[in-house]
This record gives C-alpha cells, sequence and structure tokens, in this order.
C-alpha cells in the first residue's frame, strides 16, 4: 500500500531538522597535530553558542583564547601564541565525528598538518 501525503510530510520535516541541526562539539579536548617543527599537543576547552565557538588552549608555553565556529560538522578554531618575538596564528578545520575530530592544523605560515582530537568530557 503507497504511503501518502499525510505521511510522507513529517517524514521529511524531520529529516530536514536533522540535515540542519548544529554537532555539539563543547567540552574539553585532546588535540594532536603535526605540523613542519614537529608534533604538538595542547588541552582545549570549548564552549558552544549555536555556532559560534570560544574557549580555550593550554600548553607548555601557557594559556591562550579561541574562537571558532561549526556548521554541520565541519568546525573551524584558531588561537593565537607567541613565536619567536610575533603573534602567530594556529586554525584547526576539521571534521566531527562524536567524540573526535579529523582535519589540519595551520600554523602561520609555517605550514600545515595533520590533526586529531579527542573529546576527554563535555562541559556540564
Amino acid at each position: 500500500m503507497p504511503l501518502g501525503r499525510p505521511f510522507l510530510v513529517p517524514i521529511l520535516l524531520m529529516a530536514s531538522v536533522s540535515a540542519f541541526a548544529q554537532t555539539d562539539v563543547a567540552g574539553n579536548w585532546r588535540v594532536e597535530f603535526v605540523v613542519p617543527t614537529g608534533e604538538r599537543t595542547v588541552m582545549m576547552t570549548i564552549n558552544q553558542r549555536g555556532s559560534t565557538l570560544s574557549g580555550r588552549v593550554v600548553n607548555e608555553d601557557g594559556e591562550f583564547p579561541v574562537e571558532g565556529k561549526i556548521v554541520e560538522d565541519r568546525v573551524t578554531v584558531e588561537w593565537t601564541v607567541p613565536e619567536q618575538g610575533e603573534p602567530m596564528t594556529i586554525t584547526m578545520n576539521g571534521k566531527v565525528r562524536g567524540d573526535d575530530i579529523e582535519g589540519t592544523a595551520r600554523l602561520g605560515k609555517l605550514g600545515e598538518g595533520s590533526l586529531y582530537a579527542h573529546r576527554l568530557s563535555r562541559n556540564p
């Protein structure tokens, strides 16, 4: 028996809503990335309000504020660190899959390398 239009409309609406839902990336993350200067690991806390991200990165050099955005399952986060007396922006781009992010990290003009992040805990 074919489905009539009354049954098809709710199904299409549910599919539309889930296709545009923002992925939740709020929480504490261990971020590892490889760049021309070597391997780096930082701890990152991400706060999320809609598609806008904020938070901080902590590493052996200190604590740095982060800003970013999430569009569907694609995340972009940036922070700036001092490098030989000059500010250097690090940009993380990746695809979120549950508690993991895979993508790339760009260190200013130094280059780009692979990135992997794992969420250690969610924000309450």
